[in-house]
């Protein structure tokens, strides 16, 4: 099978649950939850698949023990093929038609990870910019396991009312800026496996 996506047709739903007007503000479009379909269900078990059971580490956050617990690995794949292209057709599209930020892209240093978050596992209230990360722009996250194979681990943002079912949507992305502060619920049953990057440019100001 080819793991290949079009993106031409691609569209993004606003993860944020609507009101009844009509009323948007552009100038909130730079806040905003975007999501999107990309990988089909077979596609985001190729991606799994690919994981390496030796290379699991476990996840830390300097100066907490507390703030996240899980396991994690470097996403496997063909950097000019799948998955890569997929993520970077869609976070530009992302870019081009919301955010408009200055981008120099996924870097290296900051390469994008699996996460296993196995029962008792979570990440708590946090942002993605941190003091040793300064020039995340966009935070991604592609969740791979369909949410009736686990109970928690649900993806929650501070000071926002979002749709739960787009946010756990098998193969769906999110895509939101690294200053937003987002959680992951506890994972009470199951298991819930993510992909989490970030695309870097100029600080902000």
């Amino acid at each position: 099978m080819e793991n290949k996506t079009e993106f031409e047709d691609t569209s993004f739903t606003s993860a944020a649950v609507q009101d009844k007007t009509d009323t948007k503000l552009a100038s909130l479009d730079i806040l905003s939850i975007n999501v999107a379909e990309i990988f089909t269900k077979e596609q985001c078990n190729t991606i799994k698949e690919g994981c390496l059971e030796d290379l699991w580490i476990n996840s830390r956050v300097v100066g907490s023990k507390e703030l996240h617990k899980s396991k994690r690995q470097k996403i496997r794949g063909e950097v000019d093929g799948f998955p890569f292209e997929n993520i970077k057709t869609i976070t530009k599209q992302a870019n081009d038609e919301i955010y408009d930020f200055r981008l120099l892209g996924i870097i290296d240093q900051d390469f994008p990870q699996i996460f296993k978050y196995s029962k008792g596992d979570t990440y708590d209230w946090h942002m993605d910019v941190t003091p040793m990360a300064t020039t995340r722009k966009m935070t991604f996250i592609v969740n791979l396991d369909d949410s009736q194979s686990y109970e928690g681990g649900d993806l929650c943002f501070l000071n926002t009312d979002s749709d739960t079912a787009q946010l756990n949507g098998t193969g769906n992305i999110i895509i939101f800026p690294s200053f937003l502060t987002w959680k992951l619920s506890p994972v009470t049953k199951g298991e819930k496996n993510i992909v989490v990057g970030h695309v870097h440019g100029a600080i902000f100001r």
